[in-house]
């Protein structure tokens, strides 16, 4: 357990939305944040094993949500390696509690180690570490892959989103932070305004390829009752010009519940 990372954090204006409500991005950032400085405790941080050319690279992320923490709580994070699937893939778990105790959200996830330069996939022995790993730690949601049936569900929301400078990580790639606000606006886009959008309370992201500056990615978002998929087709390329089909890609994909 000495081997699970906990740290205090408290829920800041920065992190909230306009209505007051916890950014999905936020949450991906906390967790995501939580678990790096956790593998820099085993020795495979960013510090470490990035001068060496690799990078974990996020994968697939499953999100629960019992309760939204509100603006100026404190609460506690944490995260840990749970397994390696099939080989190749890490899986990291978390949790945010509040101050007494309670699981707020829960979240697994689907990680790659990568060969920056090369940009290939790398086995777990390149790191040169034995990572321990957590069985059962109380996390039951699933970094799941997400299925893309055709003409499922009823047209919500469209957009065009261009990535920009800060959103792009010293990965050279859109930071996987940025996709919830992404799936968020694809979310609020069709509710009314400022004031609308639903609440999440279970998340699906399966990232699938990668989006780099000045890509134009077209997001959208189509809705089955309480249940709605977002979807990002990414061009190669700038602007809102129609690409030929062979360049058009599938950045992400979310499957959203709401409350």
């Amino acid at each position: 357990m000495s081997q699970v990372y906990e740290s205090a954090a408290r829920i800041s204006y920065f992190d909230l939305d306009c209505r007051g409500r916890l950014r999905l991005s936020a949450l991906l950032r906390m967790a995501g944040n939580a678990g790096d400085e956790n593998a820099g405790q085993l020795g495979v941080g960013h510090a470490v094993i990035g001068p060496r050319g690799m990078s974990f690279i996020l994968q697939r992320f499953g999100l629960a949500v019992a309760r939204m923490p509100q603006y100026g709580e404190s609460v506690a994070v944490r995260s840990w390696p749970s397994e390696i699937v099939r080989g190749t893939f890490f899986t990291r778990q978390g949790d945010m509690r509040d101050g007494a105790g309670n699981k707020l959200m829960e979240w697994n996830s689907l990680w790659i180690l990568f060969d920056l330069k090369r940009r290939k996939i790398l086995r777990p022995a390149a790191l040169g570490v034995d990572l321990p790993l957590f069985g059962d730690m109380g996390v039951c949601v699933q970094p799941e892959k997400i299925d893309l049936p055709e003409g499922w569900g009823s047209p919500y929301s469209s957009s065009l989103h261009t990535v920009r400078c800060c959103e792009v990580d010293t990965n050279m790639h859109m930071n996987s932070a940025v996709y919830g606000d992404l799936i968020e606006n694809a979310l609020y886009d069709a509710g009314d305004g400022l004031g609308g959008g639903p609440d999440w309370v279970r998340v699906q992201v399966n990232y699938m390829a990668e989006a780099k500056f000045g890509d134009g990615i077209e997001v959208q978002c189509r809705r089955e009752g309480g249940r709605f998929l977002i979807t990002g087709a990414n061009s190669g390329g700038p602007g809102p010009a129609e690409p030929p089909p062979e360049a058009r890609r599938t950045a992400f994909a979310a499957l959203v519940e709401t409350a």
